[in-house]
C-alpha cells in the first residue's frame, strides 16, 4: 500500500463518521417555508453541539431550547442566508471570534438565558465585526458573574446598526465607549437582578443617543431610581417592572418630564412579594398621583399589580389623555369596586383593549405571576404585543373579541337608549377581558342594552354564578360567537337566545341551573338559529345527545365532550344517521368514559360504519366489562377478538341448549313412534274422534292356535261383523298362514281398537298362547285393562290362571261364553267394544 492510498482509507475513517453523525443531527431539524423565510427548526432537539449540513439558503435558524455549551469556528463551516438566529435557553458560555463570520446578513441574534459572563473571554473582540446586526438580547444569564463585573467594550464597538438592544446588569453599572459606538439604538432593556439600586447616573451616555423605548426588570430584587427618567426626554415607550420599595405614586411622579407629550406605552407592572406586609404601599390612584399622565397623548397604558385599592371619582378620565388611550390593563390590583372599572371605560372613546384581571390572592397581596417583556421572551415574538399570561379556567370571566367578518354590521338602533340596565362601551374596543376576584354580576332579572358593541364579534361569559331570567339583550345581534359557561338560567331562555340571531357558535358549558329544560326543548330555544354551525354542550351531565338538537338547520358540529355518555341511544343514532346522510355532521364524545362491554358491541360497531364524523376520536376512552380503561382506537383496531370473546358465552349457552334440545327431540320421537297407538287412542278419547277412521280394526280376537276356530270364526264373526258391521281381526282368517308370533300378536293389538281373549281350557293349557299375550303386552307399552274384553268358559276360574290374565281381568270387561245365547249380551258386547274408555 502506497502512502497516497494509505492518508485515503486514515481521511475516510475520520470522515465518514462525522458525516453520518451530522446527517442524523440534521434530521431532527424541521423546515418551514412561510412567504418570506425558509425557517430551520431546530428548537428542543437535545444538541450539544451545532448540527451541520443546513441549505444554503435558510434564512432563520432555531436553536433555541437545546444543550449547546459554545459555538466555535467551525459551527458555521460555510456561508449562510440566515438573518435571525436564536440560541436561547442553551448552555453557551463563550462564542469564538470568527464563529459568526459565515452569517453575513446576520440582523437578529438572541443568547439570552444561557450562561455567558460578559468578559472578553466570553464574547472576544471582533465577534460581530462585519455583522449588520440590528437586535441583539443577551438577558437572563445563569452563570455565576464577579460582583464587579464589566462589559466587554471592545467588543460592542462594531455594533454601529444595532437599534435594539436587551442585556444584564452589574450591581454599579458602567456603559462605556462601546455602547456610545450604538448611534442607531432606539430600544433599550435592562434586566437589573442585583440588590442594589440602578441609579441614574449609570446611564449618562446614552443622553447621547435618540432612544425611543426603555425598559427595566429589576427581577423583584434591585431598586431603580424614581428619576430614571430624567435622563430620557424623548421615550416612546417606558417600562419599569419589579422593583423594590418604589410605588406607584412615585413612579406616576417622575413623569413630570413627559407632561404635555405623546407616547406609545407607559407601563409600571409590580409583581407582589407575598413576604413583604401587606398592608405595604396600597394605594389610592387621585388625580393628583396622576395630573402629568392625564396631560399626555398615551396609547398603552399598563399599571399591573401596584395595590391599588380605590380609584378616586374623575380619576384617568381627562383629555388628551382620554382621547388618546388605546389599551388600559389594571389587573392584579386590590380594586374593590371592580364593576365600576367595567363602566369606566366608556369615557375612552379610542379604546381598543381593556383588560382587567383579579384573583383572591391579589387582594390577600400573594400573586406571584410573571409579565413578560413583551419584545424579550424571544426574537421571534411579535415586538408590537404583550405577553399574557395564561388565563385561570376557573376564574369569573367576562371577554369579547372583535374579528374580522364577511357580512354586514347591523347598526343599533338609538332608540334603546332609555333601557332599564344599559351598558355603554367604547365603539372601537375589539378586546375586553374582565376577570374579577369578588364577582360583582348580580342575577340578570332584566333586559340589558349594550352599545357601541357593533362590532363585537364573540363574547364569553363564564363562571360567574350567575342566573338569568329569559330576558332579552339588546346591541348584540351581530355576535357570531356566545360562551355561557358556569352560569345557569332561571327560566326556558327563548327570549334570551333570540338576542343573538347571526350566532354560528355557541357554547353552553357547564350550565348550574335550567339545562335539563334547554336539553328537553332544543326545538323551541335553539329552532330559530339560522346560521349556527358548533353547538358545544361541555360537562352538563349529559347521557344521550339532546333530542333533536341534529336537526338544527346549519348545524355541523356537536360538541357533547365531558358528560356522562356511555352509549348514543338506538333513536340517537338513527336520527344521526339520517342527518348525515344529507350532509357532513360530525360529534365530539371526548371526556366520556364510553362503554365498550359486550352490551355496547352495537354502538361501537356503529361509530365505525356510521357516516358522522367522530371529532377528536383518537383520544376517545371507554371501560370494559373487566372495568378497565382503553382507548377506542384500540377496540376499532381489535373489534372482531373482542366481538368473539363477547360472544363466546352466548354461543356456549346456546350450544348447550341446542344439544339440549336434540337430545329431547330424540327422546320424544322414540317415545312417540314406541306410544303412536296410546296417542292415537288419547286423541280418540279427549277430542270425540272416531276411531274406526284411525285403526285397521275394530276387535283383534286373541286365543290359542290349538283351540277349535269354529265358534270364533262362525258364531262370533257372525254376531259382530255381519250383524253389527265391526272389523275383526281373527289369526286364522288374517294372519300369514303358519305366522302366529309375538310380533304378529302385538301389531294386532296396536292396529284394533279393542282385544277380545277367548279364554277356554284349551287357552290354559296352552303355555305358548299365555306367553306369547304376556310378551306382547310387555313390550307394547300402556296396554292397561281397559283395551282388552275377555270371553270366558265356567271351567276355567276352576284352575289357576295365567298372571297376565289376573292383571287384565276387570268386572265390567269379562262375559261368559255359555251366556251368548241371550242377543242381549250381544248388544252389551258391542257397547263395550265401542266404548271410548
Amino acid at each position: 500500500m502506497t502512502t497516497n492510498e494509505l492518508l485515503t482509507v486514515v481521511t475516510l475513517w475520520l470522515i465518514v463518521p462525522r458525516l453520518h453523525s451530522q446527517i442524523s443531527d440534521i434530521n431532527r431539524c424541521v423546515y418551514e417555508k412561510n412567504e418570506r423565510d425558509l425557517v430551520a427548526n431546530c428548537s428542543n432537539g437535545n444538541f450539544t453541539a451545532v448540527p451541520q449540513g443546513f441549505l444554503k439558503n435558510v434564512t432563520v435558524l432555531d436553536l433555541s431550547m437545546n444543550k449547546i455549551t459554545s459555538i466555535g469556528n467551525m459551527s458555521f463551516p460555510y456561508r449562510l442566508k440566515v438573518h435571525t438566529l436564536s440560541m436561547h435557553g442553551n448552555l453557551l458560555t463563550h462564542l469564538d471570534e470568527g464563529s459568526l463570520k459565515n452569517l453575513p446578513e446576520l440582523s437578529k441574534l438572541d443568547l439570552g438565558k444561557n450562561r455567558i459572563n460578559f468578559t472578553s473571554l466570553s464574547l472576544p473582540t471582533g465577534l460581530f465585526r462585519g455583522l449588520p446586526l440590528k437586535r441583539l438580547l443577551m438577558s437572563n444569564m445563569s452563570g455565576k458573574l464577579n460582583q464587579n463585573w464589566k462589559y466587554p467594550e471592545d467588543t460592542f464597538l462594531d455594533l454601529h446598526q444595532l437599534q435594539e438592544l436587551a442585556i444584564d446588569a452589574p450591581g454599579n453599572p458602567t456603559f462605556g465607549v462601546g455602547f456610545l459606538n450604538m448611534i442607531n439604538l432606539q430600544t433599550l432593556t435592562i434586566s437589573f437582578c442585583e440588590k442594589e439600586t440602578l441609579n441614574t447616573s449609570a446611564f449618562e451616555i446614552f443622553k447621547k443617543l435618540n432612544l425611543s423605548a426603555f425598559q427595566i426588570n429589576a427581577c423583584n430584587k434591585g431598586q431603580v431610581d424614581k428619576n430614571i427618567t430624567d435622563i430620557f426626554q424623548d421615550l416612546n415607550i417606558l417600562d419599569i417592572r419589579n422593583t423594590v420599595d418604589t410605588n406607584l405614586s412615585k413612579r406616576l411622579m417622575g413623569l413630570k418630564n413627559y407632561e404635555n407629550s405623546s407616547m406609545q406605552r407607559v407601563s409600571f407592572i409590580a409583581n407582589v412579594d407575598g413576604d413583604k406586609d401587606p398592608t405595604e404601599h396600597c394605594s389610592i390612584l387621585t388625580k393628583n398621583m396622576t395630573r402629568y399622565l392625564v396631560t399626555m397623548c398615551v396609547s398603552e397604558v399598563y399599571l399591573i399589580g401596584n395595590r391599588i385599592r380605590i380609584i378616586e371619582r374623575g380619576t384617568l378620565i381627562q383629555p388628551p389623555f382620554s382621547q388618546c388611550l388605546q389599551v388600559l390593563d389594571l389587573s392584579h390590583n386590590m380594586i374593590l369596586e371592580e364593576y365600576g372599572v367595567l363602566r369606566k371605560i366608556f369615557f375612552y372613546p379610542n379604546l381598543v383593549s381593556f383588560h382587567f384581571e383579579q384573583f383572591l390572592e391579589d387582594l390577600k397581596q400573594a400573586y406571584h405571576e410573571v409579565f413578560y417583556f413583551y419584545d424579550t421572551n424571544s426574537i421571534f415574538q411579535d415586538t408590537n404585543k404583550m405577553v399574557w399570561p395564561q388565563h385561570n379556567p376557573e376564574t369569573c370571566l367576562f371577554s369579547v373579541d372583535a374579528e374580522k367578518r364577511d357580512n354586514e354590521v347591523i347598526p343599533q338602533s338609538e332608540s334603546r337608549k332609555t333601557g332599564i340596565m344599559p351598558l355603554l362601551f367604547p365603539r372601537n374596543m375589539t378586546t375586553l377581558y374582565f376577570a374579577p376576584a369578588l364577582k360583582p354580576f348580580t342575577n340578570i332579572e332584566h333586559d340589558m342594552y349594550f352599545f357601541g358593541t357593533e362590532k363585537w364579534s364573540k363574547a364569553l361569559f363564564s363562571n360567574c354564578s350567575v342566573l338569568a331570567k329569559n330576558v332579552h339583550f339588546f346591541g348584540l345581534e351581530n355576535l357570531q360567537s356566545l360562551v355561557i359557561s358556569g352560569n345557569g338560567f332561571m327560566e326556558l331562555p327563548t327570549i334570551f337566545m333570540k338576542s343573538f340571531p347571526n350566532i354560528q357558535n355557541l357554547s353552553l358549558n357547564h350550565i348550574t341551573r335550567g339545562f335539563k329544560e334547554i336539553s328537553e326543548n332544543i326545538d323551541s330555544v335553539l329552532g330559530h338559529f339560522q346560521h349556527l354551525e358548533n353547538l358545544h354542550l361541555v360537562g352538563n351531565g349529559l347521557c344521550d345527545l339532546p333530542r333533536y338538537v341534529e336537526n338544527l338547520t346549519n348545524i355541523k358540529l356537536i360538541d357533547v365532550s365531558y358528560n356522562s355518555i356511555k352509549e348514543l341511544s338506538v333513536a340517537t343514532r338513527t336520527r344521526l344517521d339520517t342527518v348525515a346522510q344529507k350532509k357532513n355532521l360530525s360529534v365530539n364524545l371526548r371526556g366520556n368514559v364510553l362503554s365498550c362491554g359486550c352490551d355496547s358491541l352495537e354502538f361501537i360497531l356503529w361509530s365505525m360504519d356510521s357516516k358522522v364524523s367522530f371529532v377528536d376520536s383518537t383520544h376517545y376512552t371507554c371501560r370494559n366489562d373487566n372495568g378497565t380503561i382503553i382507548r377506542v382506537k384500540d377496540i376499532a383496531d381489535s373489534f372482531m377478538k373482542m366481538w368473539r370473546e363477547c360472544i363466546a358465552l352466548f354461543s356456549l349457552l346456546f350450544s348447550i341448549c341446542l344439544v339440549f334440545l336434540f337430545l329431547l327431540g330424540i327422546s320424544v320421537s322414540l317415545h312417540i313412534a314406541r306410544n303412536i297407538n296410546v296417542i292415537k287412542r288419547w286423541r280418540i278419547k279427549w277430542l270425540g274422534l272416531d276411531f274406526q277412521r284411525h285403526f285397521q280394526y275394530d276387535v283383534f280376537v286373541y286365543y290359542s292356535s290349538k283351540e277349535d276356530p269354529q265358534w270364533v270364526c262362525n258364531t262370533l264373526r257372525q254376531k259382530l261383523e255381519d250383524d253389527r258391521d265391526l272389523r275383526l281381526c281373527i289369526p286364522e282368517r288374517d294372519f300369514e298362514p303358519g305366522v302366529y308370533t309375538c310380533e304378529e300378536v302385538l301389531g294386532a293389538i296396536n292396529k284394533s281398537w279393542k282385544t277380545i281373549i277367548y279364554l277356554t281350557q284349551t287357552f290354559l293349557e296352552d303355555e305358548l298362547c299365555a306367553f306369547r299375550l304376556s310378551s306382547a303386552i310387555y313390550v307394547g307399552e300402556n296396554l292397561t285393562s281397559d283395551r282388552f274384553i275377555i270371553l270366558y268358559s265356567d271351567a276355567v276360574f276352576r284352575h289357576p290362571l295365567p298372571s297376565i290374565i289376573n292383571q287384565l281381568l276387570d268386572k265390567d270387561n269379562r262375559f261368559p261364553i255359555e251366556c251368548f245365547r241371550d242377543s242381549l249380551l250381544w248388544d252389551q258386547l258391542h257397547s263395550r267394544i265401542l266404548r271410548k274408555d
